[in-house]
């Protein structure tokens, strides 16, 4: 979990290719891993001084696919990469941050953990505050120690959603429904030693998806995802990142438990 020893970093040449060059190595650089630019393009020396300027001894993989997204997958695989990182907006401009859909395919498929940049800045800000949404059915305890240790934020706001559906599902186990409210307890229990604010919520939602406003709300620097235990998927009641990225977001992808 979060021991990276090799990122790649997706760009092409958006407006904000030098920014999120600039954000991915930072954060390769807090995490203690080496970086590698990954560009779905044959080689090319003029697209080479571009992003020599901006990172000069970074490493830079020519990714070769059908589409932007499959050259990107199979270079990160290919290098063993651990963690990739990559823009995902739709448009720069847009007021609404929508996730563009090479973005989606890497949610979707990254054989890594996945850090995806929905407005990154020339001058990296600090990661000091952290969102971590909650798999209701997953204990993280130990995850969350980890990633506060790794990170260092000084404060960070556990969220958990409640729906239905979470219900239905463990009634129709035979099981009663989680009791949040202990599990945050839990949780929170496991940062008593660390030198970070901790804050909680548990919010109420058919589909999960007032989850995106309550984490926008909170003008957080990173939201931190859990893939469902055994899976490369996405909690069920976190889908809408697909379609909608609040902040940062770090999709960490080994589901074990703790």
């Amino acid at each position: 979990m979060m021991n990276y020893q090799r990122a790649g970093v997706a760009s092409n040449f958006s407006p904000t290719f030098a920014a999120v060059l600039a954000e991915a190595n930072a954060f390769a650089a807090l995490c203690g891993a080496a970086l590698e630019i990954i560009h779905a393009s044959e080689q090319d020396s003029e697209k080479e001084a571009r992003f020599r300027a901006v990172l000069p001894d970074c490493p830079i993989r020519w990714g070769q696919g059908t589409t932007p997204s499959e050259a990107i997958l199979a270079t990160a695989k290919d290098c063993h990469h651990d963690l990739l990182i990559a823009g995902a907006l739709r448009s720069e401009e847009s007021a609404q941050p929508f996730t563009n859909g090479v973005a989606r395919e890497l949610l979707n498929q990254a054989p890594c953990d996945l850090l995806l940049l929905p407005h990154p800045h020339d001058e990296p800000v600090p990661l000091e505050h952290l969102v971590f949404a909650f798999d209701p059915g997953v204990a993280c305890a130990n995850f969350l120690q980890e990633v506060v240790r790794k990170l260092r934020p000084a404060r960070i706001t556990l969220v958990v959603t409640k729906t239905p559906f979470a219900d239905a599902i463990a009634a129709s186990r035979g099981e009663k429904p989680r009791d949040l409210e202990a599990l945050m307890e839990e949780s929170v229990d496991g940062l008593r030693e660390e030198t970070v604010e901790v804050e909680t919520r548990i919010v109420a939602s058919n589909t999960g998806y007032n989850l995106c406003d309550v984490v926008q709300s909170f003008d957080a620097d990173l939201m931190v995802v859990r893939a469902s235990k055994g899976t490369a998927t996405l909690p069920i009641h976190m889908t809408w990142l697909r379609q909608i990225i609040p902040t940062r977001l770090l999709l960490v992808r080994d589901g074990a438990e703790g």
